[in-house]
């Protein structure tokens, strides 16, 4: 074809033809009309994503400001009725971990493709400790007759979760999702299997303080008696981070003259129902939420007069065997993770790396691998999730840098909405694949997760089997082992 008919063709989308045939004329429109569409198609797919990334970053811009000076129901009211539908939110969240938005991000840069590369030989090197963990893992009951999604995700798979426990509870009055939703009978449980965990002072909950102001004159006057500070209140039935459900009582002074801040802030958290609104998991668990009865938790400090900022790590435990470590909050920020491999990477240095998870490595939390705290963070998040029987659910945990042997387990989440990046689908993939195959030995102790106490020795002389380097407190070995 000649160059005047190629340049005709782009201008008008015809061409003539030397021989006049009409059929290989209008055969030849046809296929200029397809491949027009096609490119058309393409042009409006990439012009979409270039809008949806943008509109990504206003979201997570109004979002993170708002949640500085809106509280909870005004965040909700201004996503979901002003500017970001929470249908927006839920997709943004969604597609940061589904399998296309995955692949676009690794073709988006060299960076990008080799941190990926990366993530997926750390999955195929994990994969033969997971099929030996899934036989040797006792799957409490309540949690095995999940619905496997149509399309595995790691957002799918905690969707189906919170459908199959509030079909648990409707069905059978099954609570077991209270393990994580209710934080004081989450800390009952750690509690009572001897778990290291932050201590806390007094709980105040339905049915025994039936009124929030016959709780509210008591607790003040257990706060100012401390002596050691800070001191926090935890919301009982409130666990979606964004819901400003923590009160942290800065010294003696805070509780005396803001007073009335504080009380104004529990009155909001008693009235208030959890709603994960940016997640497409928001209407089981929401609905699960709405079953609790209000309650606070005084909390005590961890490790008093410390001279370092802790870090929270997040742990993701699946079948019994942690996969990563999520840094999520610290002296450095948060946005690391940590894996089984010793490498530790970060992906907050700017927008673009964060947005293509061109990772990097963080030498401001090395020391955490470096100063061997990871050995005593595996095994006590493991071991509380098999002292759950649960197949996949994210431990917490507070480590302090120059004491390996000070870190405690601060909460749990059977829905984590920490952002995994690469790793997303693997571990959904490895979650599943327990489920297909049903190789775990499936246990009914006969009551809930949440009170499936072995007693508070259990952890210390059971499972750490009195190692120093593993347990909270020695003196249980002291005593289960003394003479009679």
């Amino acid at each position: 074809m000649s160059l005047d008919k190629i340049r005709l063709l782009f201008t008008t989308g015809r061409v003539q033809t030397d021989s006049g045939n009409d059929s290989k004329h209008r055969k030849f429109e046809a296929q200029t009309i397809i491949w027009k569409s096609v490119a058309c198609g393409i042009r409006a797919f990439v012009l979409m994503m270039f809008l949806f990334v943008v509109l990504s970053f206003v979201s997570a811009m109004i979002h993170e400001k708002s949640k500085k000076y809106m509280s909870m129901r005004q965040q909700e009211q201004y996503a979901n009725q002003l500017i970001l539908p929470a249908y927006f939110d839920q997709a943004k969240h969604y597609l940061s971990q589904a399998p296309l938005g995955l692949k676009l991000r690794k073709m988006s840069s060299k960076e990008s493709w080799e941190d990926a590369e990366h993530a997926e030989r750390y999955f195929e090197s994990q994969l033969p400790h997971y099929e030996k963990a899934i036989k040797e893992f006792k799957l409490h009951a309540h949690f095995a007759n999940i619905e496997l999604p149509s399309t595995v995700t790691f957002h799918d798979m905690i969707r189906a979760r919170g459908e199959m426990l509030l079909k648990n509870l409707n069905e059978h009055g099954w609570q077991d999702f209270r393990i994580e939703k209710d934080k004081c009978a989450m800390f009952e449980f750690l509690k009572n299997n001897g778990l290291p965990h932050v201590s806390w002072m007094k709980v105040y909950r339905e049915p025994e303080y039936q009124k929030l102001y016959k709780i509210l004159p008591e607790m003040k006057e257990l706060i100012i008696k401390q002596t050691e500070f800070p001191v926090f209140i935890k919301s009982c039935h409130i666990t979606t981070g964004a819901a400003k459900s923590v009160k942290k009582i800065s010294d003696k002074g805070a509780a005396i003259y803001h007073w009335d801040e504080i009380k104004t802030w529990a009155r909001d958290m008693w009235e208030y129902k959890s709603n994960d609104w940016e997640r497409v998991w928001a209407k089981p668990f929401n609905e699960l939420c709405s079953r609790l009865s209000p309650g606070f938790m005084i909390q005590k400090p961890w490790k008093a007069g410390r001279g370092e900022y802790p870090e929270e790590i997040k742990i993701e435990v699946l079948w019994g065997r942690a996969y990563l470590a999520f840094v999520s909050t610290g002296s450095c920020g948060g946005d690391t993770i940590i894996l089984r491999d010793g490498s530790v990477t970060r992906y907050t240095d700017s927008l673009v790396q964060n947005v293509l998870h061109q990772g990097v490595p963080d030498p401001c939390y090395q020391w955490i691998v470096d100063e061997g705290h990871l050995p005593r963070v595996w095994f006590m998040a493991e071991a509380a999730a098999k002292l759950m029987g649960i197949d996949a659910i994210r431990i917490d945990v507070f480590v302090l840098k120059g004491d390996p042997s000070a870190s405690v387990i601060n909460e749990d989440s059977l829905s984590s909405g920490a952002e995994y990046r690469w790793h997303f689908q693997s571990m959904a993939e490895i979650w599943a694949m327990g489920h297909q195959e049903k190789k775990y030995t499936l246990v009914n102790p006969g009551v809930d997760s949440f009170e499936w106490f072995r007693g508070k020795d259990y952890y210390t002389t059971q499972i750490a089997k009195c190692n120093r380097t593993l347990v909270a407190d020695y003196s249980l070995c002291e005593r289960a082992y003394a003479p009679l």
